[in-house]
């Protein structure tokens, strides 16, 4: 069949089924399946902020700090609108969960903006990338600067400079900036070291990863339309055979990577094409999660820094409430860090998936403060994994050579998370978030050339 006819085909077949290129533009940007009766309550929200963002770098920021903090209500009201409000049409349950989450994560920069900052008086600072506008005494022959502190930036002393200060932190999750050559203060050391230059190279290798992302997509998806998932006993995951229960967590941990990785490649290619900066667009997972060495090393570094910065400076506002003799020990304030970032953790995905509602024949049980205890399970133990490898697996490992060092402490980890993995994806696959409506892959190119059925 010619190329022409294969296409003619290929249309004829998506008119047939109802698809459209609006599918793949739906899985490439999720954005785009956001109801627009929801956009006023996100802007006022995001405007709030915004606003209280820039009172902070005014001389007399200390004087405002009385109406940031009663900004932050009305700010978490419309983002708890936009995020869990029954008025706005949401086609389906990937919409809730991704509206859920931006809300939820609007709402801990509000906190942190309003009331936090209020305790310690910090404010970010942009600093320069390694290289950018060094004197030329500090590079190298290659051009290369290597500073041994990282410049920071002076606060903006103009309307235009804070507004623009206010736009990018706003903007900023994880530290990055949508100037090139700087990030902000607060950024993992990937980010501060990440930096590419050719425009053309980055487009081309970003839709080259894309599509492979798109075709792991695409085996995803023949997975799980493959079985069907019994969502009667609110345990469609840990009632399967064990083989199977191992094949679905790691189903699962491929989706939520995709979740994460199509739209901000999407996002990037588009960007870095309309002339934004290669350099600001960094990969959202510094490292291939899957090859983590430990449970500690997957939580700090191969998995996403999405909510690492609010989750901390919450903590940091708990820990501002701890009597003063407990602060003196660094345990002690280290193990309180790590619990309030858990709890949030827990908090954030069962307020999404709890806002979730049970469209289908069997709703998800929830048996604690309307939650299913899936979601507890996993990440209320995450906390224990970490206390065992830390009392238990380093040192019954230490003695050991480094690689067979490296592979038991990785191989405890695998373990741990296939465990407790299936908790979640009880949770996950109960709320009907792997029903066949769910999943936006209108175009098949593995059914295609296994069984010559390209559109499904």
């Amino acid at each position: 069949m010619s190329s022409e006819g294969f296409l003619s085909r290929l249309a004829a077949d998506m008119a047939a089924k109802n698809r459209s290129l609006f599918d793949i533009g739906a899985l490439l940007l999720p954005n785009l399946l956001i109801p627009p009766e929801a956009f006023p309550a996100m802007t006022g929200a995001l405007l709030i902020l915004g606003f209280c963002v820039y009172t902070t770098v005014l001389p007399n920021y200390k004087t405002w700090a009385p109406l940031r903090v009663g900004l932050a209500i009305p700010a978490i009201y419309l983002f708890i609108d936009y995020g869990w409000s029954s008025a706005y049409p949401r086609g389906s349950r990937a919409v809730h969960l991704g509206m859920g989450t931006t809300a939820f994560y609007g709402i801990m920069k509000v906190i942190e903006v309003c009331w936090v900052r209020e305790l310690d008086n910090e404010r970010p600072r942009w600093v320069l990338k390694p290289g950018a506008q060094a004197p030329q005494e500090s590079r190298n022959g290659n051009g290369d600067a290597k500073p041994k502190v990282p410049t920071a930036l002076p606060l903006p002393e103009d309307t235009l400079g804070r507004i623009t200060y206010a736009f990018d932190f706003v903007c900023s999750v994880r530290g990055a900036s949508w100037f090139g050559d700087r990030v902000w203060d607060f950024a993992p050391a990937y980010i501060y070291h990440y930096s590419r230059s050719d425009r053309l190279y980055f487009v081309l290798f970003n839709i080259a990863f894309l599509v492979l992302q798109y075709l792991a997509g695409d085996f995803f998806d023949v997975y799980v339309k493959s079985l069907h998932w019994d969502r009667t006993n609110g345990t469609p995951v840990t009632s399967l055979p064990v083989p199977l229960q191992i094949a679905t967590v790691l189903m699962v941990g491929l989706h939520t990577i995709l979740g994460l990785t199509i739209p901000a490649t999407s996002f990037a290619i588009i960007a870095v094409s309309l002339g934004s900066s290669p350099s600001s667009w960094v990969p959202i997972l510094p490292n291939i999660p899957f090859a983590a060495p430990t449970i500690q090393e997957f939580w700090s570094t191969y998995w996403h820094h999405i909510f690492r910065r609010v989750w901390r400076r919450i903590a940091t506002g708990a820990v501002w409430f701890v009597p003063a003799p407990l602060k003196t020990n660094p345990t002690t304030v280290r193990v309180l860090r790590h619990t309030v970032v858990f709890f949030l953790s827990s908090a954030l995905h069962a307020a999404i998936l709890a806002g979730i509602p049970s469209k289908l024949a069997y709703p998800m049980p929830r048996s604690f403060l309307s939650v299913d205890a899936g979601t507890f399970k996993f990440f209320f133990t995450q906390p224990l994994g970490l206390v065992l490898e830390a009392l238990l697996i380093f040192p019954l490992t230490e003695g050991f050579e480094p690689y067979t060092r490296s592979e038991l402490r990785r191989t405890f980890g695998w373990i741990w998370f296939l465990f407790t993995g299936r908790y979640w994806c009880d949770a996950w696959i109960g709320h009907g978030l792997f029903e066949p409506m769910e999943i936006p892959i209108s175009i098949s190119p593995i059914r295609g050339v296994l069984y010559g059925q390209w559109v499904f």
